[in-house]
């Protein structure tokens, strides 16, 4: 006779198997499906944070230099003011979005992403150049100028990598297709009344060292230094018959985006096409490329105004409590 009993039991076993490879199948689906495309919209959502970080960074500084009060008299502009400490809080990395609860699964969670920022000197150069300038027997080599940046660097598992830096009061983005200007830099070129050009540069600059790696929050406090102004600024070199300005670099698409922001000063404010040339060179002995726009007095009786202003920062990164939130 057939036991019937070894039959339920054998029936009960293999239910259960059948009903954990459902479940353990279900919740494979889940971490390789569903948990990247979660860590994919949270490294997403801090990189628009970080941006919205710089921008909000960038008019700061703006208007930390904007608002110094100048004593004119003199030669020399001299400072009036005490410098005034900028303090903001930056969340590095997604782990703000990613705590895990006491109840939670880390399997089932994104893996918190990090984040790197620092004070860094690019590796690139600034130079401005004038037929006043140039040929002045006073000139005490200011420029070029190695250019610094506060720079955000991402440790994404689940989106692109990309790099947030806030240079020559500008902010820009490199990642993988290339390098963006977000917020153009403190360079301007306008027509005067008289047909005659206006150059306005503010190359800023931040001054610190070392970087801080984290997926929780860092202070940036910032202060103005109180610096004279660039021999350039004085007023016998302020009315040229050219001016350039250039950008030497070995990053071939930080080159090509400099060579668009500077064809979009031009194009924005309508210069005559015979008023200024962009180029860029290649100089294949130190493997960097250098991109000017030369900026001419092509008017009978006109001339290039240029105006050069100082403004640097030094900048400092600080823990932050992990329970501020």
């Amino acid at each position: 006779m057939k036991n019937t009993r070894d039959d339920v039991a054998i029936s009960e076993v293999v239910g259960f198997v059948l009903l954990l490879a459902l479940v353990i199948a279900a919740l494979s689906l889940y971490t390789v499906y569903v948990v990247p495309v979660n860590g994919r919209e949270d490294e997403i959502a801090q990189m628009n944070y970080v941006e919205g970080q710089f921008t909000d960074y960038k008019l700061t500084l703006d208007a930390l230099w904007t608002s110094r009060l100048i004593n004119t008299n003199g030669p020399s502009p001299v400072l009036n003011v005490n410098p005034v400490l900028s303090s903001a809080v930056l969340r590095l990395g997604n782990g703000g979005n990613s705590q895990q609860s006491s109840l939670s699964f880390p399997l089932f969670k994104p893996i918190p992403s990090s984040a790197t920022i620092s004070i860094k000197t690019t590796g690139d150069t600034f130079d401005i150049d004038s037929s006043s300038y140039h040929s002045s027997p006073d000139n005490k080599g200011e420029f070029p100028i190695n250019i610094t940046a506060l720079e955000y660097s991402s440790n994404n598992y689940y989106w692109i990598q990309q790099r947030y830096s806030y240079q020559l009061g500008g902010v820009f983005l490199w990642q993988d297709d290339g390098t963006i200007n977000r917020i153009s830099p403190l360079i301007s070129i306008t027509n005067s009344g008289n047909k005659s050009i206006i150059v306005n540069v503010v190359p800023v600059q931040v001054i610190g060292n070392g970087s801080f790696t984290s997926n929780n929050l860092v202070r940036v406090d910032t202060r103005e230094r109180i610096l004279p102004n660039y021999n350039i600024s004085l007023p016998s070199y302020r009315n040229n018959q050219w001016v350039n300005l250039s950008i030497t670099t070995a990053d071939n698409a930080t080159a090509a985006m400099w060579l668009n922001l500077f064809q979009g000063l031009v194009a924005s404010e309508k210069i005559e096409l015979s008023a200024y040339n962009t180029s860029s060179v290649w100089n294949p002995v130190s493997k960097r490329t250098t991109v000017l726009i030369k900026i001419t007095a092509s008017n009978p009786g006109s001339h290039v105004s240029l105006y050069v202003q100082r403004a640097e920062f030094d900048v400092v990164f600080n823990t932050v409590a992990s329970e501020v939130t």
